[in-house]
């Protein structure tokens, strides 16, 4: 039996789903922050220069899952999506358990394992890689690739590690003793 056709549906519903939430940050659409507000949240959540890293995330989502939904530059693709959720998962998700309903990590977990599904065992017959005859350099590509944006995750996760501001006490009114 020919799975192609499984894996163009698989391939195509992923990917257009990680677009589709790219697009909420580039855009806005559905509710999304547009750029200059997921900008805002990423320097929020520590990424400094907030506006790279706001961009580097908004590209691996909407690039990444349109190049996977039509099977293009898979494995580059796959490990992009991969790479991110990663970063999602640890940054944002790990704190608030397994539940998507809690915000925890359930959403971006399937995400991930699909894409590196896709991104080990390639994008499949009704693909461009495949028109391209790109299509059987998926698994030796994704592992490394993956390796690299993991590693580039988790850099990012330690930079963007910030210690909230220390605390001043209010200086003392003139006259009054304190104890030191």
């Amino acid at each position: 039996m020919d799975l192609s056709l499984s894996l163009l549906l698989i391939r195509f519903t992923v990917g257009l789903v990680v677009m589709a939430h790219g697009a909420q940050k580039l855009v806005g659409i559905g509710g999304g922050p547009g750029l200059q507000g997921w900008t805002a949240n990423v320097g929020k959540m520590g990424f400094q220069p907030a506006p790279f890293w706001g961009l580097v995330s908004v590209s691996a989502e909407f690039l990444g899952g349109t190049a996977l939904a039509v099977g293009f530059f898979t494995p580059v693709a796959a490990a992009l999506i991969v790479a991110q959720m990663f970063v999602a998962i640890v940054k944002v998700h790990w704190p608030r358990g397994f539940w998507v309903s809690s915000g925890g990590l359930e959403y971006a977990f399937v995400i991930a394992v699909v894409s590196a599904a896709v991104g080990l065992g390639g994008p499949g017959r009704y693909s461009v890689d495949a028109t391209l005859g790109w299509d059987g350099l998926s698994g030796a590509l994704f592992v490394p690739l993956v390796a690299l944006g993991v590693i580039v995750g988790a850099l990012m996760i330690r930079n963007g590690q910030t210690a909230a501001p220390a605390r001043t006490a209010p200086a003392p009114k003139e006259g009054t003793r304190h104890a030191a």
